[in-house]
């Protein structure tokens, strides 16, 4: 089922979107932060989730580390595209502008670490075998996951977007 409304309730479902992923973003980062190194890692799900503290001056997987003017500007391009896209496209899909909200929501807490904080970005989320990531990050690739579900569910419905 497609939920469809107005354009200003879908503004605002957006904006809401990515101002409590950014709030719930920074908070969490504050609060490892201000946490002694000793409490880590806190084990979550044993041999499997932790919480850690690390700092990334790269990308996703730590990619490309101390590059951070290259991956402010990235950033404010990604945001302003996102924007760009949510005005071009004006889908009245409600779970279209969560996810673009997510997405700018998390864009939105990195980019606040990287001008904030030297160029590093807090990730503490560890799952065993995997990266360790941030709330930003989870966000992001939840925001994009559900993009590409409603795209490819108008395709397969109408044949296009």
């Amino acid at each position: 089922m497609k939920i469809r409304a107005s354009n200003k309730l879908l503004n605002i479902i957006f904006a809401i979107n990515a101002a409590v992923i950014l709030i719930l973003d920074q908070l969490t980062k504050y609060i490892i932060n201000n946490l002694p190194q000793s409490v880590f890692p806190i084990e979550v799900i044993p041999n499997f989730f932790y919480i850690i503290r690390i700092t990334n001056t790269g990308a996703a997987f730590g990619l490309f580390q101390n590059r951070t003017k290259i991956f402010i500007i990235i950033s404010i391009i990604a945001i302003i595209l996102i924007i760009v896209l949510k005005i071009k496209m004006n889908l009245k899909i409600v779970l279209y502008n969560i996810g673009l909200g997510f997405v700018l929501g998390g864009a939105l807490g990195n980019l606040v670490d990287r001008i904030t904080r030297e160029g590093e970005v807090t990730d503490f989320l560890h799952v065993v075998f995997f990266a360790v990531f941030n709330v930003a990050d989870s966000f992001i690739v939840i925001g994009f996951g559900i993009i590409i579900l409603v795209i490819l569910k108008n395709f397969f419905k109408k044949g296009a977007v």
